[in-house]
């Protein structure tokens, strides 16, 4: 497949980072407001049905339904609903990342600091049920096209997991030579179908994080 060059002005990172206003700027017009604020309504709306009904079940008139503004309102903030998703799962991405980034940028214990990182996530499941199971749809299942280029969820995590692993090595607690970016991709597979089945079958989370954990540490840790 031939590599698609993406034209950034039409991002949802770009469009969102357009519509905020500095705070040197001058305060937003009244249109201005009404535009950022029927783009919260469609976000909003999004995030709930894409939970609830998944992604191929939502059309862009139900989303538009839902946030109570008119269907040609959606394709003032978004090209498509892959569009929508993108902007959807980039705020699930953020307020992960920002939940997670204290354990790595502390010098804990290998075994420990996984232990928290996995605490953290399931703290974030319970608290925001269905988002990252919705949020971490492989984007290669939902389109054939404009792939390239297009950063998921599950693709951003395994980037954190590869950062922290390089971190490790370099303080000698892993293996050297381990191919980061694979183990990384692993790690969130474990965390997602592992956690999935926890959160499913109602066990012991804490038994499960531990569980992990210590499936994890023996994997990488420096023999």
């Amino acid at each position: 497949m031939s590599e698609v060059v993406q034209d950034n002005s039409k991002s949802p990172v770009v469009r969102a980072a357009a519509e905020t206003t500095p705070d040197s700027a001058p305060a937003p017009t009244g249109g201005s407001k009404r535009k950022l604020e029927s783009r919260r309504k469609l976000l909003a709306a999004a995030k709930k049905l894409f939970i609830e009904r998944g992604y191929h079940e939502t059309r862009p008139q139900d989303i538009s339904r839902e946030a109570g503004v008119g269907h040609g309102t959606f394709y003032l903030h978004f090209d498509d609903k892959l569009d929508c998703f993108l902007a959807f799962a980039e705020e699930a991405t953020l307020a992960l990342q920002d939940i997670l980034k204290e354990p790595s940028e502390q010098d804990l214990p290998l075994e420990e600091s996984i232990l928290e990182i996995i605490h953290r996530i399931f703290g974030y499941v319970e608290s925001h049920p269905g988002l990252l199971a919705a949020a971490m749809v492989d984007i290669d299942v939902i389109t054939t096209n404009d792939s390239k280029g297009r950063k998921m969820l599950v693709d951003q995590w395994a980037e954190s997991w590869t950062d922290r692993i390089s971190n490790w090595e370099r303080r000698g607690l892993v293996m050297p030579g381990l191919d980061k970016v694979l183990t990384g991709y692993m790690i969130v597979g474990a965390m997602k179908h592992g956690g999935g089945y926890a959160f499913r079958d109602g066990l012991d989370k804490d038994r499960v994080a531990r569980e992990i954990t210590r499936l994890i540490v023996r994997a990488i840790e420096v023999n």
